[in-house]
């Protein structure tokens, strides 16, 4: 049996997008390298405890491509999505579409969830 923190799912996160390229936790200024990921506003909820251990809970998480090219920034939310999807995670409600003016780069992205099992030390499906 594992609690997962908030800080350790983080890391996790971050760990998996990092094949992707740069991947920070804050919003980046103008002297960041840029196209980059950023992951924030991590969230968890927990759903069922046994004995106060937290043994289901759901983890959400926003993940945002800043790049140059709306193309490329959707191309790498594509990516994430795609890499994220093989440990269960699931792009939920509509998806971030700016453009930074200080930054001058466009930004997609969207929220992330995914069911913990603290019993099995895995992620599952959310089921809808």
């Amino acid at each position: 049996m594992y609690e997962l923190s908030i800080e350790d799912f983080t890391k996790f996160v971050v760990r998996q997008i990092e094949n992707i390229g740069n991947v920070v936790l804050d919003n980046p200024d103008k002297e960041e390298t840029f196209p980059l990921s950023v992951v924030n506003n991590a969230m968890q909820s927990i759903r069922r405890t046994e004995d106060n251990f937290p043994i289901f809970t759901r983890f959400s998480i926003n993940i945002e491509n800043w790049s140059n090219s709306k193309y490329e920034a959707m191309r790498m939310f594509h990516e994430v999505t795609r890499w994220l999807r093989t440990f269960n995670f699931t792009p939920v409600g509509a998806p971030i579409d700016t453009f930074d003016t200080v930054t001058r780069k466009y930004r997609y992205g969207g929220r992330y969830e995914v069911n913990y099992n603290g019993l099995t030390n895995s992620f599952e499906r959310i089921k809808h």
